[in-house]
This record gives C-alpha cells, structure tokens and sequence, in this order.
C-alpha cells in the first residue's frame, strides 16, 4: 500500500500541469549515485521504489509516468499488451516531444505465447523517393553545416503512425478510439513541463519555427519547467487519426497539412511519399545470447552488432590466457563493443539495398576468430592510437517494454532522432518533424550527430530506411514464454547500455534494478575512446589500463525492462531518467 500511494503521487505531481512541483517532487527520490564499477549501487530505498514495479499480471515500463499509466489502463479495460503498448506509444509522443513524436519512426518486436516465432515490424523513417545525397553537400563534397539536422530537409517521410495503427490492427483487442483517447487527453489537458525537456526547449529555441514557438512557449519566451504545456492541435490531430485510421497520414487532413508545409521545401516529402510508405513486417531475428533465446530486430537495425558483441564476449570469457579480475571484465566488455562498432559502422545498412550477412556476424567462428585476434593483442600490447574526438550526449529517442503473466510481449524503440528533432512544427497538426536524414551516411569518413561514421553501406537512395542504433529485444524461456523484454534509448550508447544491463543482470546476478543503475562503459570504435560514467571516476583502475584513452561522460540512454521472477514480473525505468514502471 505505501508504494502504490507513492506511485499514484508521483503520477499526480507530474499530471497536473498549473502545481508546478514535478521536479521538485522527483529530487525528493535522487540519491548519491554509484561510486565506482567495483562497488557497485548505493541509494535510498526510495529511489529504488520508484524506478522499481513488482506485479503478478501485467507490468510496463517507459520512460513517463503518464505512459505507463495509459498501458496500465488499457490492461485494465480489456485490451493486451499490444493495445497496452500502442496506447503507451502515442502518450509518449505527446510527453516526450524532444524525444519521440507522430512523424517519427521506431521497431518493435512482438511476442504471444501461442504464437510461434514473434513478429519483427519496422516502421522507421525512409528517405523520401526524390532524395539525393547530393542535396546535403556543398561542391567540394562535405556536408553542409547543419542541413541535415535542423530545416524540412532533414526530415525522412515519417512511418510512427503507419507502424503502431497496422500493429493495433493486427493484434490489439480494443477499439482505436479508445486506445488513443489517454493521448488525446495528454495532448488537450496539458502536463507539467519537466526539466529534461524544458532543457531542450531551450537549447533549441532559436532554431524553432514560429509555430513550433507559440506551443512550447509563452509570451514569446521558452516554457520552463512546471508550467503547462498544451497541445491541442495534437490532439486535433491524433482524434482525426482515431476517426479515420492511417488514412489520415496518406490523404486526410494531416497529410494534407504536411504537403502544404513541404511544398515551400521544394516538396522534399511528397504525396507519393505518404501514400507509398510501407510498414515493413518479418520474422525477428533470433539468435543466442548469455545463454537465452532472444528475438530481436533484422538489419538496419543494430541489433546484430550488439548480438556479435555478447558472443565475442562469450570467447573472450573461456581464455585463460587473458588478464584476470576486474581489469580482465574491462576489457572483455570494451573490446567487444569495439567489435561490433566496427562492423556496424563497415558493414551496417538497410538490407534491401545492401548485402549483410548476418548468419556469418552471428556464427560461433566468427565470435572465435575475432576473440582469437582481441586475445593477440591484449598479449602483444599492439593497440591502435588513440582519436582526440569526444562524444555527443543523447537526449532523443524513447523505449517502452511490455510483459505479461502469460509471456506475451512487446519491445519496441522509437524516436524523431535528434533532440526535438528538425525542431519544425507542421502548422495546423502540432507535430514535430523528426532528423532522421542525419541516420544516412553523408559522406564517407564524415560523422553523423553521434559521432558515428558509416560507408557507401548506408548512403542516401529513394525509399531506404537509415541504418540505427535502436536494438528492442524479447528473451524466451522453454516454454515459448518472454521472460526478459529490454531497450534503450540513447543514440549510439543504445547498444552498450543493453549489453551493459543484460551482463549485470545474467552473468553477474544482480538484481533487475542494479544492473539498469550500475555504472556503464561505451565504446563505439570510432572515436577510439572508453566512455565512462562520472559516477564510476573514484576507484576506476584507469592508470592500469594505459592503452585507453578514458574520458568521464554523463551516460544518456536509458534501459526499460521487464522480467518474470518466479511468479512475479519485475519493471524497471532507468534511474537516470523521468519514467516510471507500473502494472498490478
């Protein structure tokens, strides 16, 4: 009972758009944060139990409160996982606008008990049927300054609507209308700002339109956290999609809205464009990983590299000619992740366009091979020199885990791209345009916002998704039952923040919370750098590791999960953010 009134508070405190105390309210539970990798978790009981759900039922996690509360609401009415999570979805596009948004994209595995294989839905931005690379680079080849992070240019023609209606449609149980009511609520009634977004506010006030101004400010100012944001042309919008289906992406209303805005960007996305858009469906990939099955997302998703990294390090960890202790887990970990970057940032690319042999990346000889060559150079001491680049912080992207008693589940992972994304509002539909033409590889050796390099693999052609970090996974037991459903936000850390997580929890045994918590490492091959926590710096054996350059970054994504334990099912929202898991 104490927890459920501390729940019900914090969703209260966050819901009420004029009191102004949500993130006064939040700071009550932040706690000293985790010393160092060796020592592990310190914090309040408090914090935990809020981050923290235990239930018998049905649980879910995403990254705000009034998300979860809408998955939990459908559950109640009648509706499953997937009405739970498409619910969930549009909520999280109107509370998380610097995150995910309608015109956006994402992946989603889905899995039900008596269903064999789960289904694998992409539904990511494609680049638009006229597109050409060379719209993004000046004569001498480069790309143009900001051309493909900011402006209608840097939009992809959008398929988050697309994704979740033909998902609902397929699966869900309840009426549209309904599913869809909590977001239309959230968008007409307003939410208290909170600081995460008041942040992005104002870090790219500037570059707003001056329609995208009048709804996330006020008196020609940016809105600051407490204050209400309402949105109501939104939610005109996303009734119109609850009347009319997704239909009113391809020639209702909205879609008229998007081509008028588009027509003064030299029709960049085009009414063929809307009208073509097609929800990609297939069988999940599934492989081995730490010793469970595990469905995951195909290529372009990244999901493979991060698989390739755990198998690596599955070799790496039956050397005994390796170093030992906590040194030896370090580079284990950090030479695995740089594995995967690297054949991510070589070989990554939507598989309609390009050939990815993912069956070789997934085979144990190739684990063993890369594993035998990390060993020779651990041994020999031959490490590559180091790159002076630093790392972008992440503050896009969105993740929701569903999980219920049966083993019924979604992992799904969606996002605008960047932070507020094109930072352009279509006039009349309060939606925000997403980045994702920056997902493209632009130029060769020239890297995208997160620091990330790619070659011909991911270049721009008409109708091609962008390859992407976003890697939603659903763990299966011998029952045919989920029994782990995990996936994180965050651009590039997207990968390692799952691999992170899953090593904690299934090979170190902590608990489902302490290993979200635990201090992270990342490396992305290129820069050539080990990113740590700062939480992590007191303690790190960081003189004993001379061949990394170490550099201490804030870690922005952030892991949702579900596990079953016993009878229970246990949700975690990552501590580092503003969700909460909820469920009964």
């Amino acid at each position: 009972m104490k927890y459920q009134i501390k729940v019900f508070l914090c969703f209260l405190f966050l819901s009420l758009p004029l009191l102004g105390c949500g993130g006064d309210f939040l700071r009550r539970f932040q706690t000293q944060a985790p010393r160092t990798l060796s020592q592990g978790i310190e914090g309040s009981e408090e914090k935990r139990n809020r981050y923290e759900f235990s239930g018998r039922e049905f649980v879910i996690a995403t990254d705000h409160p009034l998300a979860s509360q809408a998955g939990v609401d459908m559950w109640k009415k009648g509706g499953n996982v997937v009405d739970a999570f498409v619910s969930a979805s549009f909520v999280i596009s109107v509370v998380r606008p610097h995150s995910t948004g309608l015109l956006g994209g994402g992946f989603a595995v889905v899995h039900f008990k008596n269903k064999s294989g789960g289904r694998a839905f992409d539904f990511r931005e494609r680049a638009p049927l006229g597109a050409e690379a060379n719209v993004f680079l000046d004569p001498d080849g480069n790309p143009i300054p900001k051309k493909s992070v900011l402006g209608p240019w840097s939009a992809a023609v959008p398929g988050m609507v697309f994704g979740l209606l033909s998902i609902q449609r397929k699966y869900g149980r309840l009426p549209l209308e309904e599913v869809l009511e909590p977001a239309i609520q959230a968008s007409e009634n307003g939410f208290a700002v909170y600081e995460d977004l008041a942040k992005s506010i104002q870090t790219n006030w500037e570059h707003m339109n001056p329609e995208m101004k009048v709804v996330f400010g006020r008196d020609g100012k940016p809105l600051l956290r407490g204050e209400a944001l309402v949105q109501k042309d939104l939610g005109s919008a996303i009734r119109r999609i609850a009347k009319n289906g997704e239909s009113e992406l391809r020639t209702g209303d909205t879609a008229k809205f998007i081509l008028a805005y588009f027509l003064k960007a030299n029709e960049w996305i085009t009414k063929n464009d809307l009208e073509r858009y097609e929800v990609l469906e297939s069988e999940p990939l599934v492989s081995q990983a730490f010793g469970k099955r595990v469905l995951t997302m195909p290529p372009p998703s990244s999901a493979v590299h991060l698989l390739t990294m755990v198998h690596v390090w599955e070799q790496l960890n039956q050397k005994k000619n390796f170093l030992d202790g906590e040194l030896g887990d370090i580079v284990k970990l950090t030479e695995s992740m740089r594995l995967g970057f690297r054949d991510r940032a070589i070989l990554g690319g939507d598989p309609r366009f390009t050939k990815i042999d993912v069956e070789h990346l997934l085979s144990t000889p190739y684990a063993e091979e890369e594993a035998l060559e990390i060993q020779k150079k651990v041994v020999s001491g031959a490490w590559p020199n180091h790159s002076d680049a630093t790392k972008k912080e992440s503050y896009n992207t969105t993740h929701i885990s569903v999980l219920d008693r049966e083993g019924n589940a979604v992992s799904s992972t969606q996002s605008i791209n960047g932070s507020l994304g094109a930072v352009q509002l279509v006039p009349g539909t309060g939606l925000v345009l997403n980045n994702t033409m920056d997902d493209f590889t632009l130029a060769l050796g020239k890297p995208n916002l997160y620091g990330l390099v790619g070659t011909k693999a991911n270049f721009i052609a008409p109708g091609k998704t962008p390859l992407s970090s976003m890697s939603p996974m659903v763990f299966l037991d011998d029952k045919n039952r989920a029994d782990l459903v995990i996936g994180a936000p965050g651009g590039s850390q997207i990968p390692t923040t799952i691999f992170n997580t899953l090593y904690r929890y299934l090979i170190e045994n902590r608990s489902l919370y302490e290993s979200a918590a635990f201090p992270r490492l990342h490396h992305q091959y290129q820069p050539d750098i080990l990113f740590v926590e700062p939480e992590a710096k007191n303690g790190f054996p960081e003189s004993k590791l001379p061949f990394y350059r170490v550099q201490y970054n804030r870690h922005r994504a952030k892991v949702f999960v579900v596990a079953r334990e016993g009878n229970e099912l246990i949700g975690v929202s990552d501590p580092r953010g503003e969700g909460i898991p909820l469920g009964f």
